[in-house]
């Protein structure tokens, strides 16, 4: 009896057609390219590139293979999909794109296998009327699934290493550059047809250079492995100017496309460690953004649902700042994160907290509005990725369900983990005046905002002592200061 299985832009890993044990002599593929995929946010065009470009890739390939598959462009994605009298799907973790795959009356749902953790387990591992930390969780998933662990201790005595992961990098550092790739004749013309369909996206795509096909990721996991690996670990967490990429290992996208599998990307990595050519710090640091983060993000998203993405604890409601989308502003930390956005889609992890997000808490921006932007602006976005990263992490817009205290600094921790201030117009060790770090002046004034929430928090109490011990002329200057920084931004 001939089936009919969909698959989105983000299912292309070969395990989806295994695990449906697809018979390509009478199954039928249906791929689907609708306008209402890529304007229900509105899609940075290098995101918007991956996806369409990977996806007609995926079907030349699949047609090459001698499989039966159809590609349909429409502006809906259930016009295409009501055509069919029954289909398969691997059950999308996004809300909306479960919306609307309900309006079609005959769909059996499958379990997505890029996964570890079941979609429905998650629900016995997060409480809904408690907070729900990452590191029970991500020791859960080390035991059970047997990563790094030595019998029934984990690799090297202990769980995390973070607390070497934390170096400043040097001035003279070099590390070597991820493996690009050079766009085809397809992804010229899937560029061609995006301008043509979206024209007010935002971002720019003469930049585009990543994985569009698996065996481009593959490549670029194995370069990765053989020639960053080593160096991630200790330098994880610095910023450098005009160093975007670091040593981070750019895989994100190639994992959420379905590219690669979060399971072969680890299995690559340790053995790097057991070989000897990778450090403990870097290995156990990278496994716990896959292993640790990646599924416990999701799980914190099932379980919460969309309703999540309207959290406010702080009640913050100023508007996200024009410069966001333009990188028009003096703040030299935030003009080139948003600048490496425009032009690549992409920042790494601490440029996302400490810069971006960090940035928008201090000065009361909504977090829906941060939110949404940043399902926008990154090649590796997806609403469920997105959620707690931002609401839950970045703004600690959930008020500590999943974050023991938010993630703020003032302009000293930018200077100790980049070199962005060394060429920024505003003096970081100015506290207060027109030249002031405006970091430093929207810090204090955040913590005097939230001082009867913050001095019940061990991990802020102290920073509230602090503020109430300053002299009230200088708290004043703060606080007036502040107003007007988040009146202009600036």
């Amino acid at each position: 009896m001939k089936r009919t299985l969909f698959l989105f832009t983000f299912q292309l890993h070969p395990l989806y057609l295994s695990t449906f044990e697809l018979d390509k002599s009478q199954d039928e593929i249906i791929l689907v390219d609708s306008d209402d995929q890529w304007t229900h946010y509105r899609f940075h065009k290098q995101r918007l590139t991956l996806h369409l470009s990977s996806y007609l890739h995926y079907y030349n390939d699949l047609k090459r293979q001698g499989y039966q598959v159809t590609y349909l462009k429409t502006i809906t994605l259930i016009e295409a999909l009501i055509k069919y009298p029954h289909l398969y799907v691997f059950k999308p973790t996004n809300v909306y794109e479960v919306r609307w795959l309900s309006l079609h009356p005959a769909i059996e749902y499958l379990k997505d296998p890029l996964f570890l953790v079941d979609a429905e387990r998650w629900h016995s591992l997060i409480d809904l009327k408690k907070s729900s930390k990452l590191d029970p969780i991500y020791r859960m998933l080390r035991q059970e699934f047997n990563i790094l662990m030595d019998g029934h201790q984990p690799e090297g005595g202990q769980y995390s290493f973070d607390s070497e992961n934390r170096k400043k990098a040097p001035n003279d550092i070099q590390f070597v550059p991820p493996l690009f790739f050079p766009k085809d004749s397809m992804t010229e013309s899937v560029i061609e047809d995006i301008d043509q369909r979206f024209p007010a996206h935002p971002g720019k795509t003469l930049a585009f250079q990543y994985p569009v096909t698996r065996a481009d990721a593959l490549a670029s996991l194995h370069h990765f492995v053989t020639f960053r690996l080593p160096t991630f670990g200790d330098y994880q967490d610095a910023m450098v100017d005009h160093l975007p990429w670091m040593s981070h290992s750019l895989l994100s996208s190639s994992i959420n496309l379905g590219l690669l599998s979060p399971k072969e990307v680890m299995d690559e990595v340790i053995k790097a460690y057991q070989e000897g050519r990778a450090p403990l710090a870097a290995t156990e640091g990278f496994i716990r953004q896959i292993l640790g983060w990646r599924e416990y993000v999701r799980g914190i998203y099932l379980v919460r649902g969309q309703s999540y993405l309207h959290y406010n604890a702080l009640h913050h409601h100023q508007p996200l700042p024009k410069f966001y989308y333009d990188g028009e502003t003096t703040m030299q930390c935030l003009k080139m994160s948003i600048e490496e956005t425009i032009n690549h889609g992409y920042n790494h992890h601490i440029q996302r907290l400490m810069v971006l997000s960090n940035y928008a808490s201090l000065a009361s921006i909504n977090p829906f509005e941060l939110n949404t932007w940043f399902n926008e602006m990154y090649i590796d976005s997806s609403e469920w990725i997105v959620a707690a990263n931002v609401i839950g992490m970045g703004s600690y817009a959930d008020g500590g369900l999943m974050s023991t205290k938010p993630y703020v600094s003032s302009g000293a921790y930018l200077q100790k983990m980049s070199n962005y201030c060394q060429s920024c117009t505003f003096k970081v060790e100015l506290k207060t005046g027109e030249k002031a770090c405006p970091f430093n002046i929207l810090y204090w004034d955040y913590i005097d905002r939230h001082k009867q929430t913050f001095q019940k928090n061990p991990r802020m109490a102290m920073m509230v002592n602090v503020w109430n011990k300053m002299d009230e002329k200088v708290k004043s200057t703060i606080v007036e200061e502040a107003k007007l920084r988040i009146k202009y931004h600036g």
